[in-house]
């Protein structure tokens, strides 16, 4: 027979009462019930717990020693009941996620922010990564969810859109080019065009959507990162395209941004999941934080 916590609080009610009747009492039970759990733990034990004579229930010399690991064992319970609880509400609990450089260079900070204010006991471990690594990490299950492009069907993935990304023109404000209203992708000819690494997702996306239009992209410069690009940019050693939201709340006054047209060229970030596994809670109110940030930004 196994030992239950009903088990260790009957006879821990009965220690502390010196009764059967308060004890059923106080545990809402019948006291023939409150006996058939002591009787099952003492047979369960080996063991007399409890010395009864008609005037007087105490605890035996056995029981003495097995009460104060009856008590242990039931408050460490409690207490986990009570950390699941909070877990529950959002009160504790941690969260693993990872973005792609764009997000958390741009909206997390903020989303982290008012998430800590609201629940400070909450613990972040969050990871940058490329797009296609996240999905990875999503997979291993090293990552609780990703906010990144979805680049490929995987069964196991679920993918919940939040915003389309356009492309924009960005250039020094004295550049010949901040005088034009409207920009196309072949205004980028006459001019050293700034690229990240060829292998980049972002040079992948220009590349697909384009077509022969990529070839109005020539520059002699290539970075790895939009912070370094944005940086020449706004030194005047070329103009550049990229996501919208690399460059959201750049302290950077000398450059501007430009819609492009003919064609929009645009990638989908959303929420990544492992498909059947559900968010914690914590979890789910990070990513409506996300949402509501992603929605004020479409305004």
């Amino acid at each position: 027979m196994k030992i239950t916590i009903d088990d260790l609080e009957a006879f821990i009610a009965v220690a502390d009462f010196e009764s059967f009747n308060l004890a059923a009492n106080e545990l809402g039970i019948t006291q023939p019930a409150l006996s058939r759990r002591i009787k099952k733990l003492e047979d369960t034990l080996g063991a007399k717990l409890l010395d009864r004579t008609t005037r007087k229930i105490s605890v035996s010399i056995v029981g003495e020693e097995f009460i104060i690991e009856a008590r242990r064992m039931l408050e460490e319970f409690n207490k986990s009941i009570d950390d699941v609880q909070e877990l529950i509400k959002t009160r504790t609990g941690s969260i693993s996620l990872t973005t792609n450089m764009t997000i958390a260079n741009s909206i997390l900070p903020d989303i982290v922010c008012d998430f800590k204010n609201a629940n400070p006991n909450i613990r972040l471990r969050i990871s940058q990564d490329s797009s296609p690594e996240a999905i990875k990490k999503v997979l291993r299950r090293e990552c609780e969810f990703a906010i990144a492009q979805f680049s490929q069907d995987d069964p196991n993935i679920e993918f919940e859109p939040l915003i389309n990304d356009s492309f924009v023109m960005i250039c020094n404000k004295n550049h010949p080019l901040a005088k034009k209203k409207k920009i196309e992708w072949e205004d980028f000819e006459s001019y050293n065009f700034l690229k990240l690494g060829s292998n980049s997702r972002t040079m992948n996306i220009l590349k697909n959507e384009l077509g022969e239009k990529i070839n109005y992209l020539k520059g002699d410069i290539e970075v790895e990162q939009f912070s370094a690009l944005i940086g020449l940019v706004e030194k005047n050693l070329g103009v550049s395209a990229i996501p919208s939201l690399a460059k959201f709340k750049r302290p950077e006054i000398d450059i501007i941004t430009r819609p492009i047209d003919n064609p929009t060229v645009s990638r989908m970030l959303g929420i990544i999941t492992y498909k059947g596994r559900s968010l914690s809670p914590a979890s789910k109110v990070f990513c409506s934080l996300i949402k509501e940030k992603i929605k004020n930004l479409k305004r």
